[in-house]
């Protein structure tokens, strides 16, 4: 599925094959919009219980490799935060940013991310918990900063989860405590991710390059389903703020917008329609002369 999707965008499928002067048609990979229903969680799982919390909640799914450059989401969340402590409440206090993602303790780039994460966490002054679902066969690691972590996964600024499970990852897209998905990699190639957050209805904040140009809808506002930004924290933590203070109204048009879209043009069936679209049409050409 990755070599798939690497030339699943037009702008891949240029820079690989420059000679070709004919943009192609792209079919985009088709996922199962009904894996990410709210049937599907249960609320009773003690592995489901231990991620969620009624705060408000921003996410990021990704591996724990560098490339995928999930200090953006610490360093942009750090400065949201700062932004938040300025206005009345205690909005700093009860946001959390959860990094769930795969881990492989035998790769040394996962091992390095993480621990390269921990670091940017405690500098930021920000705690945090490690943890992985009771299925897991992967052992949390050991923390150079323990006493950084002694506090529940509900009660940290910054949870760090390894290897969730599929229950969990439900849980988290679809909870309405979770404000907005964090896709972090620059030029990155298709990525379902930002897919996956649309169609739970959550705005989408992605980098402006790569496979989320084509993805996500960042403009016109009344189009919109997402923010698109330069990898800067500055610029992410001002369009988080946007995020945040959306009203209750902007927030449901924003989340039918999102999940039209993932529906109508990443979905199964949005698959098959295209691709036999694509197939007839080829035909229809004949053979090369």
């Amino acid at each position: 599925m990755d070599k798939l999707e690497e030339f699943t965008t037009t702008r891949v499928f240029k820079e690989q094959f420059p000679s070709i002067a004919v943009t192609p048609r792209v079919v985009y990979p088709g996922i199962n919009l009904d894996a990410y229903g709210t049937g599907t969680v249960k609320l009773d799982d003690p592995d489901i219980a231990s991620v969620l919390s009624d705060r408000p909640t921003l996410l990021s799914l990704n591996r724990f490799e560098q490339k995928k450059n999930a200090g953006l989401a610490i360093d942009s969340f750090a400065l949201l935060r700062a932004k938040l402590a300025s206005s009345p409440g205690d909005h700093p206090r009860k946001l959390r940013l959860v990094l769930a993602g795969g881990y492989d303790p035998r790769l040394l780039d996962n091992v390095k991310t993480l621990q390269s994460l921990l670091e940017s966490a405690k500098r930021h002054g920000l705690t945090y918990k490690v943890t992985t679902p009771s299925t897991s066969t992967v052992a949390s690691p050991a923390l150079p900063f323990r006493k950084n972590s002694e506090k529940a996964p509900q009660e940290t600024d910054i949870l760090f989860l390894l290897n969730f499970s599929i229950g969990q990852r439900s849980a988290l897209l679809t909870s309405s405590s979770t404000l907005a998905l964090l896709y972090t990699p620059a030029n990155e190639h298709f990525g379902i991710g930002p897919v996956e957050g649309m169609a739970c209805g959550l705005p989408v904040l992605a980098c402006d390059s790569g496979g989320p140009t084509e993805s996500v809808v960042g403009a016109p506002v009344t189009e919109r389903t997402g923010w698109l930004r330069r990898p800067e924290p500055k610029l992410w933590a001002e369009a988080l703020l946007e995020i945040f203070n959306l009203s209750e109204e902007e927030r449901s048009q924003l989340a039918e917008r999102a999940r039209r879209r993932a529906r109508e043009k990443f979905g199964m069936e949005a698959m098959a329609r295209d691709l036999e679209d694509a197939l007839q049409k080829t035909a229809g050409m004949g053979p090369p002369s």
